[in-house]
């Protein structure tokens, strides 16, 4: 099962590095790892996306608790008022016959083009990841010559907030009181 967390820690050397080895010990495959600075001075934010058992998450989720730095984690797993972005670099090859085609579809998934060569179209698109999806099958009878992705990124819709969220009884499993 694909499991989502979303956790507050401590802006210091090597903290991302002992969270990957905690997937990383019991083999998990991280499908994203997303780190970047939080509302809070001094405090990271970091999206989880991670296939596995609930059993196995639990493990780790309870080794997490004991890491230094470690302020909140959440399971938004099933939260649906969790909003999903990510970020695509394409680079597209096109001929002079291809090049409108290709713009047309950029245009239709709001992706931006960001660099232009004669031979190809290095497209940039924001968005959930299953809209991502669909742009890169799109494109791919084009020729995708390269591309990159970031990680998903989730935020809470609405009103409420990470940093001042009650914890709910499937986020009582991840930290101590």
């Amino acid at each position: 099962m694909r499991h989502v967390l979303v956790a507050l820690v401590q802006d210091e050397p090597g903290m991302l590095a002992r969270m990957g080895n905690l997937f990383a010990r019991r083999g998990y495959n991280v499908e994203s790892f997303t780190a970047g600075a939080s509302e809070l001075p001094g405090v990271t934010r970091i999206t989880i996306v991670v296939d596995g058992s609930s059993t196995a998450l639990d493990q780790i989720a309870k080794q997490f608790r004991k890491l230094v730095g470690a302020l909140k984690v959440a399971d938004v797993t099933s939260d649906k008022d969790q909003l999903a972005h990510e970020m695509l670099l394409v680079k597209v090859g096109v001929t002079a016959k291809t090049r409108q085609e290709v713009v047309s579809l950029a245009d239709l998934f709001k992706a931006r083009i960001v660099d232009v060569s004669t031979t190809t179209l290095l497209l940039e698109a924001t968005g959930e990841p299953d809209k991502l999806d669909k742009l890169l099958e799109v494109l791919r009878p084009f020729g995708i010559k390269e591309q990159a992705r970031t990680g998903a990124v989730f935020i809470g819709r609405g009103a409420g907030v990470l940093n001042q969220r009650a914890r709910s009884a499937s986020d009582q499993k991840y930290l101590a009181e």
